[in-house]
């Protein structure tokens, strides 16, 4: 149909008389914290930004059972802002914004690999991106596997700011609970600029101890964490961090690209990897049944300085089909020397548990054997004089 130039005349007269509604100003985000929708507790805008990542753990657990108990808690449980309200101090120091990364079917993260992996992205972006306005993180932990998501971080976050590992060996309802102080210290030294370019740390006990090299070494003193290949890197008076060197990395530390983690098929959960335990008449029989049951890779914890007693020939027939294999020390302190002609790697001086994440790592990474033997390998060999040709 078509209009006569009066109608048509009458028509655009009557659209431009009508009212218009503006459309709506949609302000674009112009700080990571804006953008990833955090809230920061404080009344001071121009305190140091800590993103507290909570995980759930004895930190945050408490008993029925009483002030006394330390071995039967978790039916209390406290979230990360009622954390932060233990510790009055703390908003006098920072502003802290809370990110809550448990679950209610696996409870603290520490259970559960792709949760970590996805934290640790999450982390990634929130300090390294260009958007930043974040000085530093603290994560909470159940300290039964802290160690393990320290190195996770330790290896792919690599923008100088500092992550800050906090936890606790009794709960909350103890009467002698070291988690309120665990926890301040760890906000503390996440704001310090002296923390910067340390890599990932852990504060336990008024103690400054490197991430990478971290462990548990006693299953409930308050006391529980030291380093298996280096000492402290400083300590705590009037709950400020003190650091007794400048800032320095271990010197085969690897980073690994998150990018490229990521893009591994079965992301967020990490390549399959077990730990063996080696001992007299080791059975080589459970390499290839842990192979048989999907793993990508074990982790041998070896006697000595890395020995398999055992177990050879199913060792040679699991690395033909494809598993990557390495082999560490169960001894606590001292590395696994390379062989001279590998088949397989030594971790050096990373500790088995690590060795697991950085095998994980290398795997998703998309490293064959023979570049997981440089990688665990290679600056070692540099160091002590004993060369090797992968033919990567």
């Amino acid at each position: 149909m078509r209009l006569s130039n009066l109608t048509a005349t009458a028509l655009v007269a009557a659209v431009s008389a009508a009212p218009t509604t503006p459309l709506p100003y949609i302000r674009r985000a112009t700080t990571a914290s804006e953008r990833l929708g955090l809230t920061w507790l404080g009344g001071n805008s121009s305190l140091p930004k800590i993103l507290i990542l909570y995980t759930g753990g004895t930190i945050a657990s408490g008993s029925i059972y009483g002030a006394l108990d330390d071995t039967q808690y978790g039916q209390l449980q406290i979230n990360g802002e009622q954390i932060i309200a233990r510790n009055p101090y703390l908003l006098n120091n920072t502003q802290l914004a809370v990110s809550n990364w448990t679950t209610e079917e696996d409870g603290s993260t520490g259970t559960n690999d792709a949760l970590v992996m996805n934290m640790t992205r999450f982390a990634h972006d929130a300090l390294c991106s260009e958007d930043s306005d974040i000085v530093g993180a603290v994560y909470t932990h159940g300290t039964n596997s802290l160690e393990e998501t320290a190195f996770l971080m330790d290896s792919l976050v690599n923008c100088g700011k500092p992550i800050v590992a906090a936890g606790a060996m009794r709960p909350w309802t103890h009467l002698s609970f070291d988690g309120d102080a665990n926890f301040f210290d760890a906000v503390m030294l996440a704001a310090s600029p002296e923390a910067r370019n340390r890599g990932l740390l852990v504060a336990f006990n008024s103690r400054i101890i490197p991430g990478y090299w971290a462990t548990k070494l006693h299953s409930t003193n308050p006391n529980a964490f030291g380093a298996t290949a280096t000492g402290d890197l400083g300590l705590f008076l009037n709950n400020l961090p003190i650091f007794y060197n400048s800032a320095s990395q271990p010197l085969f530390k690897h980073y690994f690209d998150i990018s490229s983690v990521s893009a591994y098929p079965s992301y967020p959960a990490l390549p399959k990897v077990d730990i063996l335990y080696a001992a007299r008449e080791f059975d080589g029989k459970l390499v290839l049944d842990a192979q048989a049951n999907g793993a990508k890779g074990v982790v041998i914890a070896g006697t000595g300085n890395g020995g398999v007693p055992t177990g050879q020939e199913e060792i040679a027939e699991a690395l033909q089909s494809g598993l990557q294999v390495v082999v560490g020390t169960r001894s606590p302190f001292g590395p696994s020397s390379p062989n001279k002609t590998p088949t397989y790697a030594k971790s050096g001086f990373v500790h088995v548990i690590q060795a697991r994440i950085m095998l994980q790592l290398a795997i998703a990474s998309g490293m064959n054997m023979n570049q997981t033997i440089d990688l665990f390998e290679g600056g070692l060999r540099k160091a002590m004089g004993q060369p090797w040709s992968p033919g990567l």
